[in-house]
């Protein structure tokens, strides 16, 4: 996925923040003066930010001037103006330097300002100028005179000025607060406050830094540590591999270093008092501020005042609801606690725990019965046990540590979300384990983490606990137990790629079961052999649908009605019977009840299944609305993030590339787990191959294949169909082929995306055979394949699907480009029309093989002379529009190519060339001059590399602006904004 316009080497996400300050630019190049003050943490990206727009300014190809100086944190030596000199040196000189010797303060007129101001006027007259002072935390008073005489000048001159300003670093008595207050009175001054990273522009960056797509396991551990502070990011995974899970055990010591720098430079008696807090792992307001100010042994009513300073420092913030105290960063916490000697932090725990429990005895203030003898379970009651019993355990107190861990994980409300309770859980089991004076058995324990974590959709957490639960039972005292963890672990195997379903896990889950043949278990395990068997189609497949499902229904049990449901819509669809839609949307119902939202999942793909085929828009509505109701209902990110890469894989065959990505980060938002991430891995490693971005498209793919043990054998994904694509990209014919041929050759149940493996198999060998001609050789080995390959395959492979009419014709379209890939190996007579009858069926429902088809029946008719030519230009002229609209990069170089060599011209250049005043009447989006150009340019057809030649621009800039142009306007693509445009400037002349 790509970092979104604007974006430079390493830098991610900020497309916003750029729109802002590009206004603030555009604003200066139409000749008003306007400043712009971007504040935030230091390590957020305020200078990266600032410097990356002014690059893209300079990009503009208006010849705009930009001047640079950085205040900096001198302690012993005094420059005046620094940041304003080193900013004016950076003059070209042949516009003039101003006379720096006025900046040297002999002149009691204070002739600096003046001086500045009157260059910058005339320099502005010239060209546009953007000035940028840096930090001006640390700008001496002669620099903020220089700035506020400026900003208070005219308006009417094309200067923009943009200021950094790094919080925490300000003091209260500081000049800038004065200065500030003046500078928001002005009318040309705005503020941008600069937030952290998202999660999705996290991993972004920490694939750029890492050189591949990072594992989501990775992103999240670094997310919730950094807090999406890119300087601290990039100091944490620093040094990793590009394959790494997870960070090390140990905080780099740069990073250390960076994160408590305003730690020391506090007062010895706040440092101690906010080093407890660190240990004591609380928000500090209330009875936890002053159980930290206990163990420091300062009086409790002194500790707010000694805090202030940590605030007013930037190490700590200010709960605005609750008045409490916390970390400004997650890791200064994680920094301080690190650098504590053992035995020291031990101590400090076992005071932590009894401050705890003495609080607990004494009852809460406004309720002074609440202690431990009374039944009450407020928040803060929970909240305090389970920090006793977190401070037990770190103390080395194991026994006691369970006993409050129970008591919290027992308390009706556990405080903060279940994620909570299943780490409390986590923690008893691993005690218990060196226990033996405890009531609660092991097994008890891990039915209780299981059951939790199923709650939350996490799998990998299930499944070790499944797995540790049949470790522990004998399958004959407990066969209806041991029968549904069988069964559930076959799910979680498949969840996490470990494997794909089998036959003989569940049938021995049904003979554990059919002891009680009228329990829900049984029907659960029939329902699970029934699934295995339509996947892998065994004769007696769809009786033992059937058989479960009249058993689930007898059962009334929502879990096995959910699966049953499932199994049988499945059964329908492969038998081509009605009804398949109504079967799965009962499961879906089902699972709701049972809050079981694997089944939920499951159902839902066989509904959508039923309804049309994935390649149908009508496919991607239906798992979109049930994802919003999955959403809505409180499923977990896991679930929604394996809908959210279905329903990617879908927008991306029907070309709505920018739906797409936006369902892949959704997906990659937060840890999508193993399953949904591999579906999301492939989807993106197909868009960035059928892109052109080879890397890209290679590190998807591999950290696929990294996380899942079974590829090939996982019929559910398209490992071979995207491993042949990805070979496609990059020119390795014969490794598109071994792909493709293992997907087609493998047993069982055609795998997802089976209908393009002929076609690309083919394609491989036709780019052979023609390597081949082209070196001087007779292709016989490879021709000899092709023909195997025809007789073994005379049409390209079905999948088990409805029927529709929309899923024949495109079979018929993928079957036509088989056909013409075979007669481009062969240099058959008839590929002109074989390549014509491809384009005409994949026309409107395949948009990137109509653009592929489109360009080879083209080239055919121009390598067999004149004859055709008419017909390949129109080919190439539509072949090129739809790569230009899918960024399909390899097409799109490949017509230009073409074109050049045979002289065609793509598009006529002829922009509309509407009324002067139409723009700000019919096309009411607030573009600026230069999106309003270029707007003209889509209009009249053309390319990114035609409007860049003609407005002297590069092509990154040209797609930065239209990336804004389809952002303000609402529109899906290049086509649709084109239309949008026309309707407007015709609305505004017929009103007129």
């Amino acid at each position: 996925m790509t970092t979104g316009a604007g974006a430079g080497a390493g830098f991610v996400g900020r497309i916003g923040e750029l729109e802002t300050i590009r206004s603030v630019v555009d604003g200066a190049r139409a000749g008003t003066m306007s400043a712009l003050l971007v504040h935030g943490d230091a390590g957020v990206g305020k200078t990266r930010l600032v410097s990356r727009a002014a690059a893209v300014a300079t990009e503009d190809g208006d010849d705009v001037l930009v001047l640079s100086g950085a205040c900096l944190p001198l302690t012993r030596l005094s420059v005046p103006l620094l940041p304003v000199r080193t900013a004016l040196r950076d003059a070209p000189p042949e516009l003039g330097s101003p006379d720096l010797s006025a900046m040297d303060g002999a002149d009691p007129s204070g002739g600096a300002p003046v001086v500045v101001d009157d260059w910058l006027e005339q320099v502005s007259r010239r060209r546009p100028v953007i000035l940028v002072i840096d930090d001006l935390q640390w700008a001496d008073g002669d620099s903020l005179d220089v700035l506020l005489y400026v900003l208070a000048g005219s308006v009417d001159r094309r200067l923009a000025v943009l200021l950094t300003l790094r919080r925490g670093e300000v003091g209260a008595d500081h000049p800038v607060h004065g200065w500030l207050a003046d500078l928001r009175r002005m009318p040309c001054f705005a503020e941008l406050g600069l937030g952290p990273l998202d999660r999705g522009e996290t991993r972004e960056q920490v694939a750029a830094l890492l050189g591949s797509p990072p594992h989501e396991s990775l992103v999240s551990e670094v997310f919730s540590r950094s807090g999406g502070n890119a300087y601290l990011t990039r100091l944490l995974v620093q040094g990793l591999s590009p394959d790494a899970r997870h960070l090390g055990p140990d905080l780099p010591a740069d990073l250390r270093t960076a994160v408590l720098r305003p730690w020391h430079r506090l007062p010895e008696a706040v440092r101690e008092l906010v080093l407890v807090i660190a240990v004591g792992g609380e928000v500090a307001v209330g009875t936890p501020l002053a159980r930290a100010a206990r163990v420091t042994g300062v009086p409790p009513e002194q500790a707010p005042r000694l805090l202030r300073e940590a605030v007013e420092a930037g190490l700590l913030d200010v709960d605005a609801r609750g008045g409490g105290y916390w970390f400004h960063h997650p890791l200064q916490a994680e920094a301080l606690v690190a650098g504590v000697p053992a035995e020291e932090l031990r101590l400090l725990h076992a005071a932590f725990a009894a401050e705890c429990e003495a609080d607990l005895a004494a009852g809460p203030r406004d309720d002074p019965a609440a202690g431990l003898g009374s039944s009450s379970t407020t928040a803060a009651t929970v909240a305090s046990i389970a920090a006793v019993a977190h401070h037990h355990d770190l103390a080395g107190h194991p026994l006691e540590a369970y006993r409050w861990t129970m008591r919290a994980v027992d308390a009706p409300d556990v405080v903060g979300t279940g994620g909570e309770r299943l780490g409390l859980l986590r923690r008893a089991v691993a005690l218990r384990e060196e226990l033996t004076e405890v009531e609660e058995s092991r097994l008890d324990l891990l039915l209780r983490l299981r059951g939790v974590a199923a709650s939350l959709g996490d799998v990998e957490e299930e499944l070790q606990a499944v797995e540790a639960v049949l470790a522990t039972v004998a399958p004959d005292d407990e066969p209806l137990l041991t029968a549904e963890l069988i069964v559930r672990r076959e799910h979680l195997r498949l969840a996490t790629g470990r494997a794909f379903l089998t036959v003989e896990p569940p049938r021995r889950a049904v003979a554990l079961a059919e002891r009680d043949a009228r329990s829900w278990q049984y029907s659960y395990a029939l329902t699970a052999v029934a699934h295995a068997s339509l996947w892998h189609d065994e004769p007696d497949a769809h009786d033992l649908a059937a058989a479960a499902l009249t058993r689930a229904r007898a059962t009334g049990h929502p879990k096995a009605l959910a699966y049953a449901y499932a199994a049988a819509a499945m059964s329908a669809i492969f038998q081509e019977h009605d009804g398949a839609a109504e079967l799965a949307a009962r499961g879906v119902a089902a699972a709701v009840e049972a809050r079981d939202w694997w089944a939920y999942v499951h159902a839902s793909s066989w509904e959508a299944n039923a309804v049309e085929a994935p390649i149908h828009h009508a496919w991607a509505d239906r798992m979109r609305q049930r994802r919003e109701d999955l959403e809505a209902l409180g499923g977990p990110h896991s679930s929604i993030a394996w809908m959210s890469a279905g329903e990617a894989s879908s927008r991306l065959y029907s070309g709505a590339v920018d739906e797409c990505t936006d369902r892949l980060r959704v997906a990659l938002g937060s840890d999508p787990g193993v399953g949904a991430e591999v579906m999301t891995r492939l989807v993106a490693a197909r868009l960035a191959a059928l892109q052109g971005r080879l890397a890209e498209a290679r590190a998807h793919l591999a950290r696929a294949e990294e996380l899942f043990n079974e590829t090939s054998g996982f019929l559910a994904f398209e490992f071979d169909a995207v491993r042949a694509f990805v070979a496609i990209a990059a020119d390795d014919p014969e490794g598109a082929v071994r792909a493709a041929m293992a997907g087609a050759t493998g047993g069982g149940t055609p795998p997802t995306m089976c209908e393009w493996l002929l076609p690309l198999a083919a394609r491989g060998l036709a780019d052979l055979a023609e390597t081949q001609r082209h070196d001087g050789r007779t292709p016989v080995e490879t021709l000899a394949a092709v023909d195997d390959l025809v007789t073994r395959f005379p049409h390209t492979i079905a999948e088990r699907a409805t029927p529709t009419p929309t899923y024949q014709r495109f079979l018929a379209g993928l079957d036509a480009l088989y056909a013409a890939e075979v007669a481009r190996a062969r240099r058959a007579d008839d590929q002109p029309s074989a390549w014509s009858d491809a384009v005409a069926l994949l026309e409107g429902m395949l948009p990137w093989e109509e653009a592929y088809a489109a360009f080879r029946a083209a080239e055919v008719r121009l390598v067999r002379g004149r004859a055709g030519r008419g017909e390949a230009v129109g080919m190439l002229r539509r072949s090129h529009h739809l790569a230009g609209d899918l960024r399909a990069e390899p097409v799109r170089r490949a017509v230009e190519e073409l074109a050049g060599q045979a002289r065609i011209p793509l598009g006529e250049v002829t922009p509309s060339s509407p009324p002067v005043d139409v723009p700000a009447r019919g096309r009411p989006w607030h573009l600026t001059p230069r999106e309003t150009e270029i707007l003209d340019h889509i209009v009249a057809g053309r390319t990114y590399g035609e409007i860049a030649r003609a407005l002297f621009l590069s092509e990154k800039t040209v797609s930065s602006h239209v990336s804004n142009l389809l952002r303000k306007t609402g529109a899906a693509n290049r086509l649709e904004l084109a239309r949008l445009a026309r309707r407007a400037v015709a609305v505004a002349e017929d009103t007129g």
